[in-house]
């Protein structure tokens, strides 16, 4: 094992070992990791944020990779949720004084969400902002439901297709598509709230057919978060 350390950044990438700190951008996506560590600082987050870093710390572990931490009450309390058992003697050596599980075999969401994101593309808030600023602005197909639309507003201009049918409302083939009607080659940009349904979302539409497909790095939180602008939300389509 690699005992090379890093954020997972682009530079990173062949890294074996990924740091999940206090300050880690749990919005950053990358490759997939040997081990993942979760730093003493973590502990020092809120509940709700603090379980957020090691659900994103699984998202980029394969069936069978490590997960490394220095509070053994709080890991064993997740091994559950998280899908992990203790690891081996060998690998609790390497790690002497952490607690180490290692993640199951069984398939989870993190592995479709991953297996997702190697048929699409991706873009951050800033970039689809630009590229709807241009000459050739994308489709925005947001999935979320009606309620969190209302709640958190939509990006102007966007269709609503939720997740449970978006390939039923954009494939020509169904006698029910949405009005917008985009074809094959047009470039479609998927939104949800986080940035990870909308994965699924994606490569759903790839499977059918489009070719120029990407979602939304963070979701609408993101958008909202880069203090970009939102409007009210159209639903009379859903009379179709």
């Amino acid at each position: 094992m690699s005992d090379r350390r890093g954020d997972g950044g682009p530079g990173d990438a062949a890294a074996a070992l990924l740091c999940v700190t206090a300050a880690t951008d749990l919005t950053r996506q990358h490759a997939r990791f040997d081990v993942a560590e979760i730093t003493a600082d973590v502990a020092t987050l809120p509940p709700e944020r603090r379980r957020a870093a090691f659900h994103y710390a699984m998202q980029h572990l394969p069936p069978g990779a490590l997960l490394v931490h220095a509070d053994v009450a709080e890991l064993v309390e997740l091994a559950a949720e998280l899908d992990l058992v203790e690891a081996g003697v060998a690998d609790r050596t390497a790690w002497p004084g952490r607690c180490v599980w290692r993640r199951t075999q069984r398939t989870t969401i993190h592995d479709l969400v991953h297996e997702a994101r190697a048929q699409i593309g991706r873009v951050t808030p800033a970039d689809l902002a630009a590229r709807l600023a241009g000459t050739h602005p994308p489709l925005v197909v947001d999935t979320r439901t009606p309620t969190d639309r209302i709640r958190f507003g939509v990006i102007a201009g966007s269709i609503h297709a939720p997740s449970t049918v978006v390939a039923f409302h954009l494939d020509p083939a169904n006698g029910y598509r949405h009005p917008a009607r985009p074809s094959f080659d047009d470039p479609i940009v998927v939104v949800c709230n986080g940035g990870y349904s909308s994965s699924l979302a994606a490569a759903h539409l790839v499977r059918i057919g489009f070719t120029d497909v990407a979602d939304l790095i963070g979701g609408v939180h993101a958008w909202r978060a880069a203090g970009l602008p939102v409007t009210e939300p159209d639903h009379s389509h859903l009379d179709l």
